[in-house]
């Protein structure tokens, strides 16, 4: 990928090309090594249909193409909340005081609510998220969409190109990258089983971890 150099980063997005699975059926179960793989079919075959290869990954266009309405609000202490309206396109809210990197976060955690089939018509639910952006794992819908999230706002080959980049070779450039939060960055390498970088590693405090 190219990228501007170090301590700067150019205005256009970064583009690359990658082999991506179709669109599998529905997944269910969130155990195992079969959850694993169902959901990085899902989350890469949206990436498929509908990511144009630029990072970070336009979540606005994919949004639009899904026919997804996403709107601002003020939701309190809500990320965002995603909406089902009967006969109407689904609609994603996100609350407008939220930073850039969440309400990112919120917008592709409700497309994975949506892209698996979580709600009814006329179903609404709302997203929490905390400041550590731990959102509530024991609820299956939540654990699932959040692991859509993650792979859809950051596609397992760019994150792989980006660590080979010597210009990125600190938490918060990769983080500002991908327009995330670092700790979600951190969570995404663990899932891959990815070796962090020397100079990234570094950076890494033992105590952060994720339940």
């Amino acid at each position: 990928m190219r990228r501007g150099c170090s301590g700067s980063r150019s205005d256009r997005p970064q583009r690359l090309r990658s082999a991506r699975p179709a669109l599998p059926a529905r997944h269910c179960g969130t155990d195992g090594p079969s959850f694993r793989i169902g959901m990085t079919l899902l989350a890469e075959g949206v990436l498929r249909t509908y990511w144009d290869h630029a990072i970070p990954v336009n979540l606005a266009h994919i949004a639009k193409a899904m026919q997804v309405t996403v709107a601002l609000s003020d939701l309190g202490s809500a990320c965002a909340r995603v909406e089902l309206p009967p006969q109407r396109k689904p609609r994603i809210v996100i609350d407008r005081t939220q930073l850039l990197e969440r309400q990112r976060y919120g917008v592709a955690h409700a497309l994975g609510h949506l892209a698996l089939h979580h709600l009814r018509p006329g179903g609404t639910h709302t997203i929490e998220v905390s400041e550590s952006y731990h959102c509530n794992v024991h609820l299956r819908i939540d654990s699932e969409a959040n692991d859509f999230a993650l792979r859809l706002l950051m596609p397992e080959q760019a994150l792989r190109e980006s660590l080979h980049d010597l210009q990125l070779g600190q938490l918060e450039r990769l983080a500002l990258l991908f327009q995330v939060a670092p700790i979600l960055v951190k969570q995404r390498m663990a899932d891959l089983d990815l070796d962090w970088p020397r100079t990234l590693a570094q950076q890494l405090r033992p105590e952060t971890t994720w339940d």
